[in-house]
């Protein structure tokens, strides 16, 4: 068994275990995000020289803690940086790879406060997850899915609007690939801007 196929059958395990402290969408989030992330992932490696191994991993990997708590729990990223490590280092990943993978690619993928990734596999995962939310109905489905739990409309909206905005002119750091969202991003930013 290859490294990534250990890998995801680590991740896959983890989401079977079914953490009573998930939250109700994490078999969502699994089965229509995570793998379309890493589809992308190896499309945008492949395209721009990156390492498609490490960025595949990393894409199975950048939300890893919605297998056991609610993503918008505050430890969510610290959660997901050490399941990371420790999932890479079972599948038999060293630690320079490591290192690229869940401290660089994984840690900065969301690209908040001005951090971003700074490897080629980072900077490619961060683009992949925009594509991954932009071109699905990953948002359609988020937002729902908020006001199920009883948040405020205009929270919910809130929220969408900041986060259409940094996936497209924050996270895709590639002229191109911008240039092909746009009209993504722009449907979108109709959607949520009332």
């Amino acid at each position: 068994m290859n490294r990534i196929t250990q890998l995801e059958h680590l991740v896959n395990h983890l989401y079977e275990q079914r953490s009573p402290e998930r939250a109700d969408w994490a078999d969502w989030l699994y089965e229509n995000h995570v793998y379309v992330v890493a589809d992308w992932a190896v499309k945008l490696a492949q395209k721009y020289g990156a390492n498609e191994e490490y960025a595949r991993a990393a894409a199975v990997l950048h939300d890893v803690a919605d297998a056991v708590m609610s993503r918008f729990d505050d430890s969510h990223a610290a959660k997901s940086l050490e399941l990371a490590r420790q999932l890479l280092k079972e599948s038999g990943f060293n630690g320079d790879e490591i290192a690229i993978i869940a401290d660089d690619a994984v840690q900065y993928h969301s690209c908040h406060d001005g951090h971003v990734p700074s490897s080629l596999e980072g900077k490619v995962l961060a683009a992949a997850d925009s594509y991954a939310h932009l071109t699905t109905n990953f948002y359609l489905y988020a937002t729902w899915h908020m006001g199920t739990e009883g948040r405020p409309l205009e929270d919910v909206m809130s929220w969408a609007r900041r986060k259409i905005y940094r996936d497209y002119h924050v996270k895709v750091c590639f002229d191109d690939a911008r240039d092909e969202l746009a009209p993504h991003y722009e449907m979108l930013k109709e959607l949520y801007s009332r």
